[in-house]
């Protein structure tokens, strides 16, 4: 059967045999039936009650009798992982392979389109956020540097499509721009905001600081002095980049690394008292490039030293990796529908991706960070394969 591509609902094998699947012998014990094919161990993470409680929760299967939210968010999390270009390809793949037909009820292009409009996104918001809980629970607080507090990396990235095909999205006279705000952990995100276009990203960010005891990391996109006040005061650590033409009074010069060409000063910032002007003390630490460009970094950090400071900022870059991958290996770069509902559910479709490909390997002991690439295309060539200890590796 195997040999021919048909996988029965099970086989026997005596004891202490080996079965061969395509050029390998495996151990009986580690065979698994066709529930266990590579897919369905990366979706057994929302399997069960909780998906149910969910889907009851949005009534997401109202008026679905074939198309139901099981087969949406599978044949979605199918299409990331194959980076199928079109519903129309997916559609296809899906109805002309019998394996999926098992567990995907797919319709036609059409009404696939239409539940991408009209099924609640919420669903697909609270799967990714049991994920991270999931994450956290299972692998603890993850740290960029270590014997450092945890970073959280703060940036945002964009969807753009013809102004024609998403007028409701509106950016400007020619396109339409979804904004994605990320907090990222330097593993996976862990938090979420996503919004049309045209918001400020300053205004995208308030909730997701909520942890005292880690370090936020975001670039000079972000700079507001008042802001910077309120995060001070209600003691939250921070290290950004210093906006340039900026008005900054010297308070105190506190050190510098002439080998290195490192200053270090206390300063407030701003111009107008009861204006712009910081209530609070700051440190700038200035650097230069290769250029001879000032760099500057402003922190309301104290007991940490300047090489630190630049070190944690430098973290900062490991977001737009992430922002890269999700890109090049998720269909995030193509609207999917045309209304808000549809780009929400087709984002948050490639994080849950993410998120399991990520817990699938760090069960495996995989190492994920900077191979989450290469893992991926594992996954994508084994996909619809019987799992086995071992098929997933980074050895080849």
């Amino acid at each position: 059967f195997i040999s021919l591509g048909i996988l029965p609902l099970s086989f026997h094998v005596p004891e202490n045999e080996s079965k061969s699947i395509g050029p390998y012998m495996i151990p009986l014990e580690q065979v698994s039936l066709v529930s266990e094919l590579v897919f369905n161990k990366l979706i057994a993470e929302i399997q069960g009650t909780f998906l149910e409680r969910v889907i009851s929760k949005y009534d997401g299967n109202f008026r679905s009798q074939h198309f139901d939210t099981k087969s949406h968010l599978y044949a979605l999390l199918y299409s990331n992982i194959m980076n199928c270009k079109s519903l129309r390809e997916l559609q296809t793949q899906i109805s002309h392979n019998n394996k999926l037909k098992k567990f995907i009820n797919i319709p036609s292009v059409s009404q696939f389109s239409r539940k991408n409009a009209s099924r609640d996104s919420r669903i697909f918001e609270d799967i990714f956020y049991y994920l991270i809980s999931k994450a956290k629970k299972r692998f603890g607080e993850y740290k960029l540097i270590k014997d450092f507090p945890p970073l959280r990396i703060i940036d945002s990235s964009v969807i753009v499509t013809a102004l024609k095909l998403a007028p409701s999205l509106k950016f400007d006279d020619e396109k339409s721009v979804m904004k994605i705000s990320t907090m990222f952990n330097g593993e996976y995100p862990e938090h979420i905001n996503i919004v049309k276009g045209n918001i400020n990203d300053r205004k995208c960010v308030d909730n997701m600081f909520r942890d005292k005891d880690c370090i936020y990391v975001f670039d000079r996109g972000y700079y507001d002095y008042r802001w910077y006040d309120k995060l001070t005061e209600n003691g939250f650590k921070f290290v950004t980049r210093g906006v340039k033409n900026s008005i900054v009074m010297e308070e105190k010069f506190l050190e510098s690394n002439i080998n290195e060409d490192i200053y270090d000063t206390e300063v407030i910032m701003g111009s107008t008292p009861g204006g712009n002007l910081t209530f609070n003390k700051y440190r700038e630490i200035m650097c230069f490039d290769e250029n001879d460009e000032a760099i500057t970094f402003v922190t309301n950090i104290f007991d940490l030293s300047k090489e630190d400071i630049i070190n944690i900022y430098k973290k900062r870059w490991e977001i737009e990796l992430f922002f890269k991958w999700i890109k090049q290996n998720l269909r995030i770069k193509k609207f999917i529908g045309y209304n808000e509902n549809a780009v929400r559910i087709q984002i948050f479709s490639a994080l849950i991706t993410y998120m399991l490909i990520y817990l699938f390997c760090k069960k495996q002991n995989l190492e994920v960070k900077y191979n989450i690439l290469i893992l991926t295309r594992i996954i994508r060539s084994n996909l619809l394969e019987i799992y086995y200890r071992g098929l997933i590796t980074l050895s080849g």
